[in-house]
C-alpha cells in the first residue's frame, strides 16, 4: 500500500509513473495484474490542507529515508529526503535565476514530459509508477504547486492533492478508505554558491493505516520492502532532473540568444 506515496509521487515526487512501467518497476506479471479489481478512493484528488513553513522543514531537514511504524495502532510513514546538485553548462548566477523564475521549464525538467501535464496555473499533475505491496497495488499521481521566491533566488514546489489510484486484490477484505494514505511532496531548488549550477533538496512522507492483518508483518520486511520503493523513487526523480535540467537550461539559453 504505502509504495503508493512513494509516488510520489512525488514525487516524489513524489514522488509518479505509469502502469506501462509496471512489469520494469516491479516484475509483476501480466497474469497477476489481472486479478486485480479498481477500488475507488475518491471521484477527484483529495485536497491538502496549506503547507506551514515547519512541515516543510521537517521532511527538507531529514537525510536519506525515513520509516516508522506504530504496530498497535496501524500507523505506518515512510519516505525519502534527498539532496539534488546538478551543474549547467553555461550558467551564471543570473542566468540560473532567470531560468528557475520560469515554473514550466523547471516542471518539465523535474519530472519525465510524458508523465506531467499542468492542471492549473503552476499546478502540475506527476504520475508515478505502478508499485506492489504485499496485496495493494498503487498508480498514484500527486498534483504539485512549483512557484518561485525572491525573483529566482528560490524555487519551491509542494504537493496540494493526490490520488493514491488504489487496486487491491479480490478477497482480502480490506477497502481503500480504511488505508487512509496520505501523500506529501516537497522540494527548493536555488542556484549553486558558484552560480554554475543548481542545489536544493526534495522529499517525500507517505503515511496511512495498516488494517490488523497487516500489521503481523515484521517490521524488518515491512521497512526493507519500502526502502526499495524509496530508493527506486528517489533514483528516478534525481536522475531525471539531472537530464531533464541539463536539456531545458540549453533551451532556456537558446531560447534568450533567439530573442535578442
Amino acid at each position: 500500500m504505502m509504495s503508493g506515496s512513494s509516488i510520489i509521487f512525488l514525487a516524489t515526487i513524489a514522488v509518479l509513473l505509469i502502469a506501462s512501467d509496471v512489469d520494469a518497476f516491479t516484475n509483476q506479471s501480466s497474469s497477476r495484474r489481472a486479478l486485480l479489481k479498481t477500488t475507488a478512493l475518491n471521484a477527484r484528488p483529495r485536497q491538502r490542507k496549506p503547507w506551514s513553513e515547519r512541515e516543510r522543514q521537517t521532511i527538507l531537514s531529514r537525510n536519506g529515508e525515513h520509516f516508522k511504524f506504530d504496530r498497535m495502532r496501524g500507523d505506518i510513514e515512510f519516505g525519502s529526503s534527498s539532496r539534488i546538485q546538478t551543474i549547467l553548462d553555461g550558467a551564471d548566477e543570473n542566468a540560473v535565476k532567470r531560468w528557475l523564475s520560469d515554473d514550466k521549464q523547471i516542471a518539465m525538467s523535474i519530472w519525465d514530459p510524458k508523465l506531467i501535464k499542468e492542471v492549473e496555473p503552476k499546478v502540475y499533475r506527476l504520475k508515478c509508477m505502478t508499485l506492489m505491496f504485499v496485496t495493494i497495488q498503487l498508480a498514484p499521481h500527486v498534483d504539485v504547486r512549483m512557484y518561485e521566491e525572491g525573483q529566482g533566488s528560490m524555487f519551491k514546489l509542494e504537493s496540494v492533492a493526490f490520488d493514491p489510484n488504489i487496486q487491491i486484490l479480490p478477497g482480502v477484505g480490506v477497502s481503500a478508505d480504511q488505508l487512509g494514505i496520505l501523500i506529501d511532496v516537497v522540494g527548493e531548488l536555488y542556484p549553486s554558491r558558484d552560480g554554475k549550477g543548481v542545489d536544493g533538496k526534495i522529499g517525500f512522507v507517505t503515511k496511512g493505516e495498516l488494517p490488523p492483518p497487516m500489521r503481523l508483518l515484521p517490521e524488518q520486511a515491512l521497512k526493507s520492502s519500502l526502502g526499495t520503493i524509496n530508493r527506486t523513487i528517489t533514483n528516478f526523480a534525481i536522475d531525471n532532473f539531472q537530464r531533464g535540467a541539463r536539456s531545458k537550461f540549453q533551451e532556456f539559453l537558446l531560447s534568450e540568444r533567439t530573442a535578442q
